[in-house]
């Protein structure tokens, strides 16, 4: 069975610089979608603010990658 590592590094294979950034950045807002999504049924507001925090940084590291 494969690992995460090598999982990703086939999604990345042959593909040139600009490409890999810009898969990298729908990963990132698909993370971030995945923080919101559980932000959303999150009842500590601790938690929540943090998964909200989170699901911010992420589409932040997508707009460097873009």
């Amino acid at each position: 069975m494969a690992t995460e590592a090598e999982i990703l590094a086939k999604l990345f294979a042959g593909k040139s610089i600009p490409e890999q950034k810009k898969l990298l950045a729908r990963l990132e807002r698909a993370g971030a979608g995945l923080y919101r999504a559980w932000a959303a049924t999150e009842t500590d507001p601790k938690a929540k603010t943090a998964l909200l925090a989170a699901a911010d940084r992420e589409e932040q590291n997508a707009r460097v990658l873009e």
